[in-house]
């Protein structure tokens, strides 16, 4: 029996697209009023069980929280160079797409990609992205880490849903098959 379990990126970013500073710092979203953020994180939060992220991501997490934060999920990092972790993560070390295509198959909740340019991209390419939600900050950063790698091609998305939470703007896209 094939799962329904979806794969969805859920990321804030900034009004011009960045979604850390060049140095990875995501300090501008903590200036933010933004309790009703805060608020749907916590509803998206509850309706996964697993969480997939690079070695980066993983790394940034682990400093801003002072632990890893992702204790009651399923939780995998992608890696090439990291072989270990002291918290209750597997380290994945080969091929990512065929990784996140039995993932998918298996029954549970819905999976969220926290981060990993790169990572997004390749999955995204490989059609194993099923939705986007994308909180939009009022911040311009002038720079920063961009929410695709470079190499991405044309992927067309369908916005599903809108919603303000307070001066934020969350936007929902389901992606469309590109093959």
């Amino acid at each position: 029996m094939q799962s329904n379990r979806k794969v969805i990126l859920y990321l804030a970013e900034s009004l011009d697209g960045f979604i850390a500073e060049r140095d990875g710092s995501t300090a501008w979203l903590s200036k933010l009023n933004a309790s009703a953020a805060d608020s749907a994180y916590q509803d998206f939060y509850a309706s996964i069980d697993t969480v997939l992220m690079g070695r980066k991501t993983y790394q940034r997490a682990l400093s801003l929280a002072g632990s890893y934060p992702y204790q009651d999920k399923e939780s995998y990092v992608f890696s090439t160079t990291l072989h270990d972790t002291d918290d209750p993560t597997t380290v994945v070390t080969g091929n990512v797409q065929e990784f996140v295509r039995q993932l998918k198959r298996k029954p549970g909740k819905d999976i969220w990609l926290v981060g990993g340019a790169d990572i997004f991209t390749d999955l995204l390419q490989d059609d194993l992205i099923d939705e986007l939600i994308i909180t939009v900050a009022p911040v311009l950063l002038g720079d920063g880490i961009s929410l695709v790698a470079s190499n991405l091609t044309d992927v067309p998305l369908t916005l599903t849903h809108t919603r303000q939470l307070d001066q934020l703007v969350q936007l929902t896209y389901r992606v469309e098959a590109a093959h």
